[in-house]
């Protein structure tokens, strides 16, 4: 008899057990020959995140195979770009006047299926951070072969041969959705939800002790070759996103950046290069204007205006020790050392060292980045902490980590 479980929605956001971790294993398992994904939602970050797993298992001529909704704009030109250059069959959905709210995934082998039904879109939130749950059904075969029989039931109902709304992605098609608005890339999605979207900043911890998502896997994100502008001297990143099409998959579009800091007694914080160089955007890097010397000094590039940010700082027991709103953040690299610094003034004598901040965009008209610090004995610091994937080169006995998400 087929073995039922349930994934719980907390489990999910207290990282206790998440889709994404399930899915790394049956990807990495030799049970399974053929992935199957039906969801109405796809955003690049999970692919990304999931992208290892995915060369490993075509190498050993296993399929990957996707139908994705493309209602509401939920699903990503970069999802579906990634889908057409790494899996073997994509296709798209769209029924005028019906919304496709599906979510299944479905790992099939000769003597197993693994089946995952529930409310987990293929997006970060659905696969790590948020409330979601889902029935996972194990069917050993040719025992079970009923149950498997539902679920190619389920993928073949969807296919174009059944269903008129459904079409092979290409990339003609992939264009076409994308001049028509019915597809958006992350960066306008963003935009887009940050306009409607009033401010959720907590003042403090509810109890739950939330996870963060996994971060991106350092080889997602630009791995650029370094150049020196003639006129500044600032260093610039090269490569791009590239075309796709191909078996080449673009880079991850990551919005929200951590990293430990040591705050200066003279409030100066110094960010990373390496990290800037990685996601110039996030930065607005390089900086598009110069500061103003003193009459024998050198003017550095200076990012104009001050990016402006509210600052929440937690600290024992989750308790908000310190909140700041719309506080100008001065924005400086120093080409002779090749670092981006900020001043915080206001984090001086509360903030220790190898903290934990993490930038993300602002939830509110005029304000750029929601800053929010854990310091190491804040609940949250060793789990932020543990998201800080990349090492930054030099920085003491002690190298600062950072990590994007």
């Amino acid at each position: 008899m087929a073995k039922v479980e349930i994934l719980k929605p907390v489990d999910q956001a207290v990282g206790k057990r998440r889709l994404l971790g399930e899915l790394k294993a049956d990807l990495a398992s030799a049970d399974f020959q053929d992935f199957r994904i039906i969801v109405a939602y796809a955003k690049a970050g999970p692919l990304h995140r999931l992208r290892g797993h995915f060369e490993k298992w075509r190498k050993k001529g296993a399929k990957v195979r996707a139908i994705f909704g493309i209602d509401q704009q939920g699903t990503s030109r970069e999802a579906l770009e990634f889908a057409l250059a790494v899996f073997d069959e994509i296709y798209v959905t769209r029924e005028r006047g019906i919304t496709f709210h599906p979510k299944a995934y479905i790992f099939t082998g000769p003597a197993l299926a693994r089946i995952y039904i529930g409310s987990n879109n293929l997006t970060v939130g659905g696969t790590e951070t948020n409330f979601e749950t889902a029935v996972r059904v194990c069917a050993d075969l040719p025992a079970d072969a009923a149950v498997l029989q539902e679920a190619e039931a389920l993928w073949d109902q969807l296919l174009p041969a059944n269903c008129a709304a459904t079409k092979p992605l290409d990339l003609a098609l992939l264009n076409e959705l994308v001049a028509d608005g019915h597809v958006l890339g992350e960066a306008a999605l963003r935009g887009a939800l940050a306009k409607g979207k009033s401010s959720t900043k907590q003042t403090a911890k509810t109890g739950l002790l939330l996870q963060p998502a996994s971060p991106l896997p350092s080889g997602a994100l630009a791995d650029p070759k370094v150049t020196k502008a003639a006129s500044t001297g600032t260093p610039q990143a090269t490569s791009s996103p590239t075309v796709s099409g191909t078996l080449t998959v673009s880079l991850a579009q990551a919005d929200r950046f951590a990293i430990q800091i040591k705050p200066h007694h003279n409030g100066e914080i110094f960010l990373s290069v390496s990290a800037a160089l990685q996601n110039p955007a996030f930065f607005d890097f390089p900086f598009n204007g110069m500061t103003t010397p003193k009459s024998t000094g050198k003017p550095y590039p200076q990012r104009i205006p001050d990016p402006v940010v509210n600052i929440q700082v937690y600290g024992a027991g989750g308790a908000l020790v310190l909140s700041e709103e719309k506080y100008n953040l001065n924005t400086v690299y120093y080409e002779r050392k090749s670092e981006i610094r900020i001043t915080a003034s206001k984090l001086v004598g509360i903030v220790p060292d190898y903290s934990v901040m993490i930038m993300a965009p602002g939830e509110e008209p005029g304000v750029d980045y929601e800053v929010t610090i854990h310091r190491p004995d804040s609940p949250d610091y060793a789990a932020w902490l543990a998201a800080c994937n990349q090492q930054m080169p030099g920085g003491g006995q002690v190298p600062r980590r950072f990590g994007w998400f």
